[in-house]
């Protein structure tokens, strides 16, 4: 009697499994494997339909033995061929990855070209349109006769004269930050001495670039997506890490060209997330992206009060 009921309740199980299956053909587009897989299911709930008569009905048109056998070797069969053809439904998942990955690069590169060219466009603006609005200011101003003034308002003149010229090269540090000229005209190395002078003009923070680079030339947007990865991380240096050294390295080596950042200021704790740009601020989440569009790798170390260092490879084909 247990016997019975334990066939009984495989039938129904091996039953409901071939129905699943059956009715998952649809959705998997009529995928041969699945077919295959399908009919292996239905033959196996076959099978223990067979058994299970065979306990009530004792009298056989065909062999039992015969028939579990058969049944069996096309179960065999039908899962190889299933099994082999399966193949193909991984290697669409694997296709639809790729154009997934692919997809989300093309949209990161043009939204960060997007970023890019309106920087440029402001760039241009300020350069173009307030810039002469400012020298067209300074020559009035330089044009007053001072002779006939008091002191007080030649005082005041001066003072002006001074403000219109700090204003002029306040828009050129900025519009040179938004388009940095420099790195267009120049190359990363020159563009980066010069947008670390002016950063770190004010500090006593020893700044140090080196590599093999010197004056050789990238594609635009690796150039532009290393100079701003460098730029927030110099930013980010700046803001929290208060720091006596800064050292920067941009090295060509065969078909990848590797930056070694590091600091010896402040650092910060990554026992949550190591090796991670997430969760630690805008200035590290546009780092991330940056490379991430350059399909480019990073590996970050820091410990608190032993600094930072991030090494970043980017390929050049």
């Amino acid at each position: 009697m247990l016997l019975k009921i334990a066939l009984l309740l495989s039938m129904l199980i091996q039953l409901g499994a071939a129905i699943t299956a059956v009715s998952l053909i649809r959705r998997t587009r009529f995928n041969v494997s699945w077919i295959l897989i399908s009919a292996g299911f239905v033959l196996m709930a076959l099978r223990r339909l067979f058994e299970f008569s065979a306990l009530f009905w004792e009298t056989q048109l065909v062999s039992k033995v015969e028939v579990e056998s058969w049944i069996g070797v096309m179960i065999s069969i039908l899962m190889l061929a299933g099994v082999i053809f399966i193949r193909q439904i991984f290697n669409l998942q694997d296709r639809i990855e790729l154009l997934r990955k692919e997809n989300e690069s093309r949209l990161l590169k043009a939204v960060i070209q997007g970023e890019e060219q309106a920087r440029q466009s402001i760039a241009r603006d300020l350069h173009d349109g307030l810039g002469p609005v400012l020298s067209s200011i300074k020559m009035t101003v330089s044009a007053i006769d001072t002779d006939t003034m008091d002191h007080s308002n030649q005082k005041m003149v001066e003072l002006t004269c001074k403000a219109t010229d700090e204003a002029i090269v306040a828009l050129k540090e900025i519009s040179n930050h938004l388009s940095p000229h420099l790195l267009k005209n120049h190359g990363l190395t020159k563009a980066l001495e010069a947008i670390a002078g002016q950063m770190l003009a004010n500090s006593s923070i020893d700044f140090k670039l080196s590599g093999n680079i010197d004056s050789r030339r990238f594609h635009y947007d690796i150039e532009t997506g290393l100079f701003r990865v460098i730029c927030e991380l110099l930013n980010n240096t700046l803001k929290h890490a208060r720091p006596q050294t800064i050292s920067v390295d941009i090295s060509e080596e065969g078909e990848h060209l590797k930056m070694a950042y590091s600091d010896d200021g402040a650092g910060f704790e990554m026992k949550d997330e190591p090796n991670s740009l997430r969760g630690k601020g805008m200035g590290f989440e546009n780092i991330r992206s940056r490379i991430k569009s350059m399909n480019g790798f990073y590996y970050l170390e820091s410990e608190p009060g032993k600094g930072m260092s991030i090494n970043i490879q980017i390929p050049l084909k």
